[in-house]
């Protein structure tokens, strides 16, 4: 171990009788990458092919050919209206004539019978995508940072729009922990005008990665053990592409299943499969490249027309059920994992947290029978050190309106620990544990010492070190630490001097 990259902590028991006589029971030493002791080298990671963006360039093409005959608009379903969908209900949200339907069920079949094949040679290895970027890349931290910690040896491709989304230092930042690399969307695809929204950005971070095998990770999809051994489950080895529940049933429009090609009529009856939640993904390329680029499709026009037919007014608006309606089209073999996704509730100071819920623990796929946590998807509480710790920050010029960045406006936030309202405001500043404590067990079964520590030891180095460190913030994540995990660390190199 390289000694000016290590980190020593004093870990004491917050239970024990002696812990006023500072009794220690570890010395633990980690290195500053969060590598632990595991010698395993990670794959060269190689640069993506340039026959991709050629290939693009045809399928946009393609695409530009047989755009949608409508602009469909949404609004959301009335109060209990999606638990309580009727086929009335999904049949009457869309104004869309049978012609109409029968026009793009023409357009879709045309677009599918140009579907490329997989390139062979472009793409090699197994390697994890995380897509962050402008005010996502705070968020990144913790999960890049976690994914080192629970010991995965696989190579990371970190996806941005272009090079003005980087923080400036953090990719670099990030290439000397070893094994990590900034991508630029732009870099690869030359007109991103039909991108308009952050999570289009999905399907072309997986298609131009250098990886033949890919698990993507939305930017707070959190791994809480090693996801590494996932490409070896059988569940992935047999289909190719692996996807995880969300909480609803799906709200699609009749039309969908007939325009897709996937019926020959308009459905007449409730759809009765699940939706997905797209913050974890496993594909393998050369299985899956047609559906891709059939997803592809459905997000280049997502925004104006398939979001909305996927979705109508129901929850989950967005890229998500783009995945598994593009394989349903072309009748491929994919798999949705066994296990019902689970919430992970936030400790209202009952112990148990049955209030909101903060996250949703999804499971490790190559267990058929047991749910053993595998990712805590962050979608309601960001465990970003800043967005917790922050006195008052400076916010990314990503999350600004296009009138404020014209205007050179500078736009400020104050972190939960600030915010009297904010769900967390009282645990943070009694030193209190986030996760309920039914939660932190069912995490800590997996043979970890404490996953929520874990967490906290990440953002501990995110805002004592780099790029996104803040001296305030530091000393305050150092206080929470100990106060409520009994824990002191120092950092070695960074803002350790200032932090006390």
């Amino acid at each position: 171990m390289e000694q000016s990259g290590a980190v020593c902590c004093m870990l004491f028991s917050k239970d024990d009788p002696l812990k006023h006589l500072f009794m220690i029971y570890a010395i633990v030493c980690i290195n500053v990458s969060f590598s632990s002791c595991d010698s395993r080298t990670i794959p060269a990671i190689q640069e993506p092919s340039p026959h991709v963006a050629e290939q693009w360039l045809q399928l946009q093409g393609v695409f530009e050919s047989h755009p949608p005959n409508l602009i469909l608009g949404r609004e959301d379903f009335e109060g209990g209206q999606v638990a309580q969908a009727t086929v009335s209900l999904l049949a009457n949200y869309l104004d869309m004539t049978f012609n109409e339907a029968q026009f793009m069920r023409d357009e879709h079949a045309s677009v599918v019978e140009a579907l490329p094949t997989y390139p062979l040679g472009a793409f090699s290895g197994r390697g994890i995508i995380v897509l962050a970027g402008g005010k996502y890349s705070e968020i990144a931290a913790t999960t890049l940072g976690m994914t080192r910690l629970v010991a995965s040896r696989l190579p990371v491709e970190i996806w941005m729009i272009d090079r003005l989304e980087e923080k400036e230092g953090w990719c670099d930042e990030m290439a000397a922990q070893g094994g990590m690399v900034c991508r630029f969307v732009s870099d690869y695809m030359q007109d991103m005008s039909a991108f308009s929204d952050h999570y289009q950005l999905k399907i072309a971070a997986i298609m131009f990665s250098s990886f033949a095998e890919v698990l993507y990770l939305d930017a707070d999809s959190i791994p809480v053990v090693n996801p590494d051994p996932i490409f070896d489950s059988p569940i992935y080895v047999d289909t190719g592409a692996v996807l995880w529940p969300d909480y609803w049933k799906a709200t699609e429009s009749p039309y969908t299943p007939y325009i897709t090609g996937e019926n020959s009529t308009k459905a007449t009856s409730l759809p009765d499969f699940q939706t997905v939640d797209s913050g974890q993904m496993l594909w393998n390329k050369e299985m899956h490249w047609k559906s891709l680029c059939l997803s592809a499709y459905y997000n280049y026009f997502g925004p104006t027309y398939w979001y909305t037919l996927f979705t109508q007014g129901g929850p989950g608006w967005g890229d998500k059920d783009t995945f598994p309606t593009a394989l349903r089209a072309l009748r491929a073999k994919w798999a949705l994992i066994p296990h019902h996704l689970q919430t992970q509730w936030y400790d209202d100071g009952t112990g148990h947290g049955m209030g909101t819920g903060m996250a949703m623990m999804q499971a490790d796929p190559a267990d058929d029978k047991n749910f053993r946590p595998l990712f805590l998807h962050s979608n309601f509480i960001k465990f970003s050190v800043r967005r917790l710790m922050c006195d008052v920050c400076i916010e990314d010029p990503s999350a600004l309106s296009a009138e404020q960045r014209m205007k050179g406006e500078e736009v400020t936030f104050k972190g939960a620990i600030m915010e009297r309202k904010a769900n967390v405001w009282n645990q943070l500043n009694s030193g209190t544990r986030l996760f309920a404590t039914i939660d932190k067990d069912r995490l800590n079964d997996m043979g970890r010492l404490d996953t929520e520590l874990d967490m906290w030891r990440v953002m501990e180095r995110v805002g004592c070190t780099g790029v996104f460190s803040d001296d305030k913030i530091c000393r305050r994540t150092r206080r929470y630490l100990d106060r409520t995990f009994g824990m002191v660390t120092r950092w070695k190199g960074g803002a350790e001097r200032n932090c006390s």
